[in-house]
């Protein structure tokens, strides 16, 4: 995709490097070496101002002669700008850490660098766009990522609640508005079950054959949820009588997201995982986890859209010549396919890149715009997800529905979706179907396993992918493993299929179609791997007046009994190496938060929404954030329908 560019990685940050080892994996040559006197023979120069001597990359800068992607904690108008934050800081004064652990317990330091992984995700999408407006416009411009607002923009499930001026707790393994969603121990390990439907619950109270859970107290949803300890102790009487293999299977039999928690090292015998990184797994098994080891797993795979040939062409679509400031994906056509985080994040950032975007909902709207709180009938969630698109509602069950999407399709460049592996070929857009209708088009497909897996009914929930992708087994509260508070793997799977496709749109050949393959526990456990093959710095959470500070390094009996005596804020002074961990709600008061991260936007009747700024800048060709799309178009089919009613559902963020 990237054959062709040369790239030189010269920042000391995380960051740096995995921009680099994504950048290679798209085909580019990247040299990870110190600054070199000559830098004449790159196009692209990686670096980390914060870490490094900035002397050089402000001349780099100002050339014009390279695009420099600059990786630092905060931005430079930040008030902490120019500060070597560690990750764990970055967790802590973002909202992150916050999110993390247990109801009862301290906050959690997420146990993969979370933010760096983040930036560098975000980092090499917007080095492709920039390569691809080299190449169409010849336009050179330098790129500033933060690892803050990389932070930040994890948020979407936390920040709702603070818009509606609530503070949102932690909730360890639980969902706030789904039970049974926890982690149990089962006979030999633990197991994560997720239930999100009436049907769900009921096929798993049958297979438990726990008389008290027939009580009156788990009737419903919100009896289940307000009785939760009582269900979840009841519940674990069941699974601690089972080896996890067994429940496991049990609970893909009836159709409830279940897996184990797999611990880092235990990945080779992860029947999917040894399925997709055979070699990966053997090398685990070998030689043990290294600083290399997660280089042999890749979180995207790219192959042609058809095995067939076909000789028909796309409709034509006139393109107009992009304005100079126009966004790097201006004249590119996007229809995503999905719901809650994952489809919709690409798609997201696709439309704040120039791309136009239509997303096509069920009739009644995608369920997620109906969740609470919001304005107008507009969960802010859906609209934290779904910026700048166009929407259009489109039942696929019906054949004319169906011609319509084919029709969108055809002067397509991206499809992009988050269903069941196989459910778009069912309704007849297969590979080859696609390829026919138009032979250019770029398939991206992201699912939890993938499409060629070892569990290929079983349903995936963020939850179940952190837990049998090792990001649970790394992050640990008092050593109970725990989940990321962010849905950690639905973001990092869409952020790495926003790469795959915006470095596809950059390669040189874009009138070849594509097929883009995501599975998000390779994605999890890519990131795990990261983490098992680095040192852990040492810090922890310490208790204070009015929430917690992170301090870096060894911590005294002494500091602990200093910060408990006073505010936060005060300790964090007081107590080198330490930064206040704060709540979600409290960033809303934050001027750096105010002032880097947070925007506004409207809908189409006029009213303001909060939204959240892209990380990455682009100097010369900017994506922006604009607008939330209004309640979706309809497409009027002969004879026509009758309206039905959306139905409410209690499904997972």
């Amino acid at each position: 995709m990237l054959e062709g560019l040369q790239v030189l990685a010269c920042g000391a940050r995380d960051a740096v490097k995995l921009c680099a080892t994504l950048l290679e994996r798209a085909g580019a040559k990247v040299d990870c070496a110190a600054a070199p006197a000559d830098v004449a023979g790159y196009d692209v120069i990686v670096v980390s101002s914060d870490m490094d001597d900035a002397n050089d990359i402000v001349r780099w800068k100002a050339s014009g002669a390279h695009i420099v992607c600059d990786i630092t904690a905060t931005g430079p108008q930040d008030t902490r700008a120019g500060t070597r934050w560690s990750d764990a800081q970055i967790q802590a004064m973002s909202g992150l850490m916050d999110t993390t652990g247990f109801a009862q317990g301290a906050p959690v330091r997420i146990g993969i660098a979370l933010a760096e992984i983040s930036a560098a995700l975000y980092a090499a999408a917007a080095v492709a766009a920039a390569v691809r407006v080299k190449r169409m416009r010849g336009i050179v411009q330098n790129i500033d990522v933060t690892l803050s607002g990389c932070a930040a923009s994890a948020l979407t499930t936390f920040l709702p609640a603070a818009f509606a001026r609530r503070t949102a707790g932690r909730v360890g393994n639980r969902h706030p508005a789904c039970a049974p969603w926890n982690a149990y121990r089962t006979r030999d390990g633990w197991i994560l079950i997720c239930t999100s439907t009436e049907e769900q619950w009921r096929k798993l109270r049958q297979e438990a054959r726990v008389p008290q859970l027939d009580d009156a107290r788990f009737a419903t949803l919100a009896d289940r949820v307000r009785h939760v300890d009582a269900l979840d102790a009841l519940l674990e009487t069941w699974t601690s009588t089972l080896p996890t293999d067994d429940c496991t299977r049990l609970c893909e039999r009836i159709g409830v997201a279940a897996g184990p928690i797999v611990a880092v090292n235990d990945l080779p015998d992860e029947p999917n995982f040894r399925m997709r990184h055979p070699l990966a797994a053997r090398a685990i098994e070998t030689d043990g986890i290294d600083d290399a080891t997660y280089r042999r797993v890749s979180i995207f795979e790219t192959s042609a859209l058809s095995d067939a040939g076909f000789a028909a062409q796309p409709a034509t679509r006139a393109k107009a010549a992009a304005a100079p400031d126009a966004g790097p994906l201006a004249g590119v056509k996007v229809i995503e396919i999905g719901q809650y985080t994952t489809a919709p994040l690409v798609g997201k950032h696709l439309a704040a890149l120039g791309a136009e975007v239509v997303k096509i909902e069920p009739p009644g709207g995608e369920v997620a715009r109906s969740w609470k709180p919001g304005q107008g009938g507009t969960s802010y969630f859906f609209a934290l997800n779904n910026t700048d698109k166009q929407t259009l509602a489109l039942d696929l069950k019906h054949e004319a529905d169906r011609a319509h999407l084919r029709t969108l399709l055809a002067d397509a460049d991206v499809l992009v979706e988050n269903l069941r592996p196989g459910a778009l070929a069912k309704l007849g857009f297969t590979r080859a179907a696609l390829a026919q209708i138009n032979p250019r088009l770029v398939y991206c497909s992201i699912s939890g396993f993938g499409i060629a897996s070892a569990y290929p009914s079983r349903p995936a929930f963020d939850t179940v992918i952190q837990a049998m992708g090792g990001l649970m087994d790394v992050t640990r509260s008092d050593g109970a493993p725990v989940k990321i508070g962010a849905s950690g793997a639905d973001i990092l799977g869409g952020q790495a299929a926003l790469f795959a496709i915006v470095a596809r749109l950059a390669a040189r050949d874009e009138n070849e179609g594509a097929f883009v393959e995501i599975s998000m526990q390779d994605v999890a456990a890519w990131c795990a791997l990261f983490a098992a093959g680095r040192p852990v710095a040492r810090g922890q959470a310490l208790a204070c007046l009015d929430g917690h500070v992170w301090a870096e390094g060894e911590v005294s009996d002494a500091d602990r009994a200093r910060c408990i005596t006073l505010p936060k804020a005060v300790a964090a002074k007081a107590l080198a190496g330490a930064v206040p961990v704060m709540r979600v709600d409290e960033l809303l008061e934050d001027r750096d938060f105010l002032a880097d991260v947070l925007s506004a936007a409207r809908d189409p009747q006029g009213a303001f929404w909060p939204v959240l700024k892209v990380p990455y800048r682009l100097t010369k060709t900017p994506a922006r954030v604009r607008a939330v799309p209004g309640a979706p178009l309809s497409v009027t089919r002969a004879p026509p329908a009758p309206a039905r009613a959306p139905v409410p559902e209690d499904r997972p963020a």
